[in-house]
């Protein structure tokens, strides 16, 4: 695969898990448990395919260090992107189950954090793609 093939697959799935997670949040809280089910597993689904996607590019194409003007806000966007999306992929895998196996006391109290941090990671995920492509790197 190319890098540039992998690179839109990479920001077409986390954004759409992204989208996905917002949609679910507005849908639990019209009621509606059912399609709030489907739209976080194929938000987890998308996360996942994500995550594929993100290792082949990463052991295809290793990344370059950001050159532009704004390295401090950059590294401090990378740093905290890095340390959460490792926290969310354990959040989100405990948050799934306690959603599937109706322990909903306990699946509502992680949610909302799982749910924040999720979506922390999609959006700089993509502030990422854009600080490397504003700063001559890809």
């Amino acid at each position: 695969m190319s890098y540039e093939l992998l690179t839109a697959l990479s920001l077409l799935t986390i954004g759409g898990s992204g989208i996905l997670i917002l949609t679910g949040l507005f849908l639990i809280k019209k009621g509606n448990r059912e399609l709030h089910k489907r739209a976080m597993l194929s938000a987890s689904f998308l996360a996942l395919l994500f995550l594929v996607f993100y290792l082949l590019k990463y052991f295809m194409y290793p990344p370059k260090p950001y050159e532009g003007p704004y390295k401090g806000l950059y590294l401090f966007i990378l740093i905290s992107h890095s340390i959460l999306a490792a926290i969310n992929l354990p959040l989100a895998i405990v948050t799934v189950f306690l959603g599937l196996k109706d322990k909903l006391s306990k699946h509502k109290k992680v949610a909302p954090v799982t749910a924040f941090v999720w979506i922390y990671v999609a959006i700089t995920g993509w502030a990422i793609f854009i600080f490397l492509k504003l700063g001559g790197n890809q």
